[in-house]
């Protein structure tokens, strides 16, 4: 599994056919992606692998458990040379990096331009052919973080339908400006409709998380404040979400929540959360948008902080009745 939240859901929804073929699953990668997927409908187990080990012990692990296949989504050849080492029958992969003298199944990752679920999938099909996309099923997380996410909404008094609000995002430029959710949050409350702040425990999200409650100070809050597996959770039991370009929306898309999220510099043809109720918004028309760059170097940042939040507002009315419903 790779570093990123997102990238791991968007691998489990290639992989994710291969259950239903009675595939086990076993995830292995970062501890909080596995905190994620432990205990999920997604994997058959999962092992943590927090010191990063080298390819020798991962290829002892492998050896150990007598591993049938090895697939390699992230991009990293360390995982591939495990897999050689230990004689892996099956090991998926991308061509780049000596991957493919490495790999038993492998295509280019760079030079493409279509999704990179598209991407994946076409890895994994090399390996398993003819696997079954038509039915996706959601991604649920274990008992226990549903239990402790219903428990918490108890708390708060959101039992019933509520609004998830994003506020976490991997980069900077990628997060919506603290005005725009203000107004998205005055007219959820002249509506009555309920609704949490959700994020991480990075800098960032906390400030903003604390920027609005100095306006609104009854706003539930559970930024920082959950694992990422009952964070899942919480996404899952929302009537939708709204945000950014992040980890949450991915959840959202996976758990077939209803999502609203806005891209600014990244290009949903890559990277957009993919899954039955997704509506992407975009400050248009900007030439600028999806410049894919770490740094805004135009004055105000205008695709994440001028993107008019009636645009949002308009997204929630048309989801709500029908996320109500389901």
């Amino acid at each position: 599994m790779p570093r990123f939240i997102g990238d791991g859901l968007m691998i489990h929804q290639a992989v994710a056919p291969l259950l239903e073929k009675g595939k086990p699953l076993v995830a292995w990668g970062p501890p909080q992606l596995m905190d994620l997927f432990e205990g999920s409908n997604a994997v058959t187990a999962t092992v943590p692998d927090g010191a990063k080990p080298g390819a020798f012990e991962m290829a002892g692990l492998l050896r150990r458990h007598r591993a049938g296949g090895l697939i390699n989504l992230p991009r990293s050849t360390r995982g591939l040379l495990a897999g050689a080492l230990a004689r892996t029958p099956i090991r998926v992969g991308w061509s780049e990096s000596g991957g493919r003298f490495l790999a038993t199944h492998s295509v280019p990752f760079k030079g493409r331009e279509d999704h990179q679920i598209e991407r994946y999938k076409d890895a994994v099909g090399l390996a398993f052919p003819n696997l079954d996309y038509g039915n996706a099923r959601p991604f649920v997380p274990r008992e226990e973080a549903m239990a402790e996410a219903f428990r918490l909404r108890q708390g708060l008094g959101l039992e019933g339908a509520y609004v998830g609000i994003g506020l976490s995002s991997a980069a900077a430029v990628k997060r919506l400006g603290t005005h725009i959710w203000l107004e998205v949050m005055a007219w959820l409350r002249a509506e009555g409709i309920p609704h949490v702040l959700l994020g991480g425990n990075a800098a960032e999200d906390m400030a903003q998380a604390e920027a609005i409650r100095a306006v609104f100070p009854d706003t539930p809050d559970l930024c920082g404040k959950t694992s990422l597996a009952v964070s899942s959770a919480l996404v899952s039991q929302a009537a939708v979400l709204v945000g950014n370009d992040s980890g949450l929306s991915h959840l959202a898309a996976a758990s077939h929540t209803s999502l609203i999220v806005v891209f600014g510099p990244t290009r949903p043809s890559l990277t957009a959360p993919r899954g039955p109720r997704v509506q992407i918004l975009q400050h248009e028309p900007l030439d600028c948008l999806g410049c894919l760059r770490l740094g805004c170097p135009v004055p105000g940042h205008p695709c994440m902080e001028s993107i008019d939040p009636a645009l949002l507002i308009k997204a929630l009315e048309a989801f709500l009745p029908k996320a109500a419903n389901t």
